[in-house]
């Protein structure tokens, strides 16, 4: 990689040929103050900001613009600097209202530290600011079904603009007027309408786009934890980051507040659609499981860990070969790989063809110029599914053909695995008119709601969304990458990997797990005959009938 050496208050620094001066401060930690430059857009620079001085060029640069050279020499604190700097901020500062404490970029606003960091000490504004829309919550006004727009706030950096022309393919902003009176507007006041709108909050380095999801809901001194995951709303695997805010004191846990796009070059850049940014309310929903259901002649009722798996392992063991699987790609490879050992140990060599993964296709109307291209497929694992061999090559979405003509001809089990939103598997309306004619003997549903299909199982075994686990998933690059847990699941629900029932009928009989407390995989391998002060995980298969209960009663080993 060819580079170039340049000085930047007295430092020697090495880049990449290409590199502008402002990216070199940056890259080495030198503070300048910039606003229209962003590293996913095109130059600008026009806010001005990000003076600086260099050597023998007579005027002050802006540093955005500035293709650094070998033996270039730059300042960036000389006092005409600092002078030319202040003015710049105090003309940015000319009307912009004075409403940080209520403004919902407070506490994450590049404004707030860069005019106090760069910015004039006092204020010479003797006059009434501009307004456009009005002030205090009238300013706020309708930019489209996803955001609001305070036109008070905005310093014409242009971002946005520059958002949807270069990355969405539809130049919906654009500037109107001129001079004091220029303002960001789109055609006809119609506001956005785009897949990815949700990003021009976070390219806004002012208060002046906002989100109607998460405007007024929280501050950043009120999100203790944010963490980094990705995002399973489709096969492209967006890099995110989990926002999480406290709740009160006398409550329990946090609340899910925001997603926010995290930095992958190679998948997703600085970017997310709005389908990843907006849809997870689902997780903490009141649809949510939080207890083991079994049916009985009364209808379904809540049941222990226990009683549901000792009701399942009967029913799989009384299958004989008549038990399949029906698996969402929403799973993590973790969880196919449990449910691909169980069938194993069920079926033997019968088990390759009793298992089927099903997923949703959508269209996702964009440009057909855009820059950041959000796939049809609905689920975040295809490609690890096909990787374990358990779906072959599919255009589109699966259609379920085989399952279908197996359970027109009955089936004894079928076992759904959904840790998905609702709809995620696609059309199940056929699963409940099946299970209704006789054509299961027995439904088993593991998820994370309560769908109509939950609500016509026999045994329903809550399980934990993928912000709740550490799992792995492959994107459609074939890129592996790693999804990080957050919080608990609510209630009693547990990921499927410490959750599965021991009903092995091929091959030796293996350990029965606790799921109040399940093994650690870091755990030692338990000795034959050795008593543990604490119960991780249990020597026997079987367990005395009538118990029930959480906690396991059986000699358990370490």
């Amino acid at each position: 990689m060819d580079t170039v050496t340049l000085t930047i208050d007295g430092r020697e620094i090495s880049v990449a040929k290409g590199t502008t001066v402002l990216q070199a401060a940056i890259e080495s930690g030198i503070n300048v103050p910039y606003y229209c430059y962003h590293p996913g857009l095109g130059v600008d620079g026009n806010c001005r900001v990000c003076l600086v001085k260099i050597e023998k060029m007579p005027k002050l640069q802006v540093s955005c613009s500035i293709t650094a050279s070998d033996g270039m020499v730059v300042h960036t604190g000389t006092p005409d600097v600092v002078k030319a700097r202040a003015g710049v901020f105090e003309f940015l500062l000319l009307n912009h209202p004075l409403d940080c404490p209520v403004c919902d970029k407070g506490g994450e606003c590049p404004l707030q530290d860069f005019s106090y960091s760069f910015g004039p000490d006092a204020s010479r504004n003797e006059f009434p600011r501009r307004v456009f829309d009005g002030e205090g919550v009238k300013a706020d006004v309708d930019f489209g079904p996803t955001l609001m727009l305070n036109r008070n706030r905005c310093i014409m950096c242009t971002r946005c603009i520059r958002f949807m022309r270069e990355i969405d393919g539809d130049a919906q902003i654009g500037v109107l007027t001129r001079g004091n009176s220029s303002e960001i507007a789109t055609f006809e006041e119609k506001g956005i309408h785009s897949i990815l709108s949700g990003n021009l909050m976070d390219v806004c380095p002012v208060g002046a786009i906002t989100t109607r999801d998460y405007r007024f809901k929280s501050r950043p001194w009120d999100n203790p934890s944010a963490v980094d995951t990705i995002c399973t709303q489709c096969e492209k695997g967006c890099n995110t980051t989990a926002w999480l805010r406290a709740k009160p004191e006398w409550a329990k846990g946090a609340q899910l507040v925001r997603f926010t796009p995290r930095l992958n070059a190679d998948v997703n850049q600085f970017w997310m659609c709005d389908i990843g940014r907006f849809t997870y309310h689902w997780i903490e929903s009141d649809q949510r499981l939080t207890r083991p259901i079994v049916s009985d002649g009364q209808g379904q009722q809540a049941a222990s860990w226990n009683q549901a798996l000792d009701r399942l392992r009967d029913v799989l063991n009384g299958a004989g070969d008549q038990v399949r699987f029906l698996l969402s790609a929403h799973a993590s490879h973790e969880e196919l790989f449990v449910f691909a050992k169980l069938g194993q140990a069920l079926l033997g060599d019968k088990a390759q063809h009793a298992f089927d993964v099903a997923w949703t296709v959508s269209a996702k109307a964009q440009p057909a110029n855009t820059k950041f291209v959000v796939p049809p497929v609905d689920a975040p694992n295809v490609a690890g599914a096909k990787m374990l061999g358990l779906v072959g090559e599919v255009e589109g979405a699966p259609t379920l053909a085989g399952l279908q003509q197996a359970v027109s001809a009955s089936v004894k089990v079928l076992y759904v695995f959904d840790p998905g939103p609702a709809g995620s598997l696609g059309d199940t309306s056929w699963i409940i008119a099946a299970r209704k004619a006789g054509q299961i003997g027995t439904l088993i549903v593991q998820g994370v709601l309560m769908t109509d299909l939950a609500a016509a199982a026999d045994i329903v075994l809550p399980g934990a969304a993928f912000i709740e686990k550490d799992a792995s998933y492959t994107n459609h690059q074939g890129r592996l990458q790693f999804a990080s847990r957050a919080f608990p699941a609510p209630g009693e629900a547990l990921d499927a990997t410490s959750a599965m029932p021991p009903v092995p009928r091929c091959g030796p009989p293996l350990p029965r797990r606790c799921p109040a407390r399940p093994v650690s995989p870091a755990s030692p391998t338990p000795r034959s005959g050795t008593r543990a002060t604490r119960r991780t995980g249990c020597s026997r298969a079987t367990r005395p009938s009538g118990s029930s209960g959480t906690r396991c009663s059986r000699t358990c080993r370490r």
